[in-house]
C-alpha cells in the first residue's frame, strides 16, 4: 500500500530542498533525490513525473509540511535531469536538438534553486511548457520488464503462441502492474531484440491504437 513507503531521513533534512554550492556535495544531494524519486515511484506505480504534474505537486515526495520545505521547479528539472543520464527515465517529449539537459556543475546554485515554502509550491505557475519537465521514469529498466513480462507469459503457458499487443495490454500482468502503453512496448522490443520475442504486422506503428494490431510470436 502506498502508505507503507517510508522516507528516508534526509527528507526530514531542510539544505536537502536547496542546492548545495559545493559541486561534490550537490552531485550527491541530486543522486540521492534521483534515488528518493526512483522508490516512491515503484512504491506508488507512478511512471511519469512532472514538475507541475497533479500528483506531484500534491504529494509528500518533493514537498515537506512539516519543514515548510518544498523543491524548485528548476530543482526538480535538475533531478529529472539526471535521471535521464542515469538511464532511468528519457523525457516525454524529447528535448529539442538546440537544448541542453540541466547537470550539476552547469547551473548556479542560485535562487531559482533555492527551497520554496510549501504555500509558495502548491501556487507556483505551469512550467510545462519548459523542455525538460517532464520524464518517462524507469523504475524498472525497458529490459527488466521485458523479463518480468517473459516470465508471466511462460508461467501461464504462453510462449510459443501469437498473441495482439491489444491481448497483451488487456492481460492480467499488465493491468496487475499498470503499465503504460510506451512502457509496454519498450519492453516488446526489448525482448525482440534478444530472441525472446518476433515483432510482427506491419509497418512500425505511431500510436497505441495502431500498436494494438501487431502481433508478437513468443520464444
Amino acid at each position: 500500500m502506498t502508505s507503507a513507503f517510508v522516507f528516508p531521513s534526509i527528507h526530514a533534512f531542510a539544505p536537502f530542498y536547496t542546492l548545495q554550492p559545493n559541486p561534490q556535495t550537490a552531485a550527491a544531494q541530486v543522486d540521492s533525490w534521483a534515488r528518493l524519486v526512483l522508490s516512491y515511484c515503484a512504491a506508488h506505480k507512478h511512471f511519469t513525473v512532472e514538475v507541475d504534474g497533479a500528483w506531484e505537486r500534491a504529494s509528500d515526495l518533493f514537498c515537506h509540511r512539516g519543514l515548510d520545505r518544498a523543491l524548485s521547479p528548476d530543482m526538480i528539472r535538475l533531478i529529472l535531469a539526471r535521471l535521464v543520464e542515469q538511464g532511468r527515465a528519457v523525457f516525454d517529449p524529447p528535448l529539442p536538438r538546440n537544448v541542453k539537459p540541466m547537470k550539476v556543475g552547469m547551473v548556479e546554485a542560485d535562487r531559482r534553486m533555492h527551497a520554496l515554502s510549501f504555500a509558495a509550491a502548491t501556487q507556483a505557475p505551469g512550467y510545462h511548457i519548459e523542455p525538460g519537465s517532464k520524464v518517462l521514469v524507469y523504475w524498472h529498466t525497458p529490459d527488466e520488464w521485458g523479463d518480468l513480462l517473459y516470465d508471466w507469459i511462460k508461467e501461464t503457458g504462453q510462449n510459443k503462441s501469437v498473441l495482439t499487443v491489444y491481448e497483451i495490454e488487456h492481460g492480467t500482468f499488465v493491468q496487475r502492474e499498470q503499465l503504460p502503453h510506451a512502457i509496454l512496448m519498450l519492453a516488446l522490443r526489448s525482448l525482440a531484440a534478444r530472441g525472446c520475442a518476433q515483432i510482427f504486422g506491419g509497418s512500425e506503428a505511431t500510436d497505441a491504437e495502431a500498436d494494438g494490431n501487431l502481433g508478437i510470436k513468443f520464444a
